[in-house]
């Protein structure tokens, strides 16, 4: 991908049926699907159904100061098991420290944590586990 692209439901849906058989055949078989608020609840909403993964959850994090470098976690699942094996999921990583920073706190639990989302910026500080590429311009999704 590379000028600004709006995306149609119909191209996202396409979009994550790739991005849920990237997952599945993978060796990675997740019991939980955590959001990233806000971009991933749709994303999350959308691979629940193609993985068949009931449980749901969202962690939301927020960066405030004058150089937006103080973290502030706002809201994390309750209950996380060392058996977890969590699905972290962004829509798109534009510097990919929300993700990088939510991992970390998934993974303090114990639980195993893998990522995905649909593209990712290629100067981003991670690299999802799972996605359809890197790109230079993330595109517009329907939800935003």
């Amino acid at each position: 991908m590379g000028s600004l692209v709006e995306l149609t439901w119909s191209q996202v849906e396409t979009l994550t049926d790739k991005l849920s058989e990237r997952v599945k055949d993978s060796n990675f078989s997740p019991n939980y699907l955590v959001a990233v608020a806000r971009g991933g609840f749709v994303p999350a909403r959308l691979l629940s159904t193609r993985l068949s993964i009931k449980r749901l959850g969202s962690v939301g994090i927020a960066y405030t100061g004058p150089d937006r470098t103080d973290r502030q976690i706002y809201g994390s699942p309750q209950l996380l098991q060392r058996s977890d094996r969590i699905l972290l999921v962004e829509d798109a990583l534009e510097s990919g420290r929300s993700l990088a920073d939510c991992r970390m706190l998934l993974e303090d639990s114990g639980a195993t944590v893998k990522t995905v989302c649909y593209f990712y910026r290629q100067n981003a500080v991670v690299v999802p586990d799972y996605s359809l590429g890197s790109t230079t311009s993330i595109p517009r999704f329907p939800w935003e």
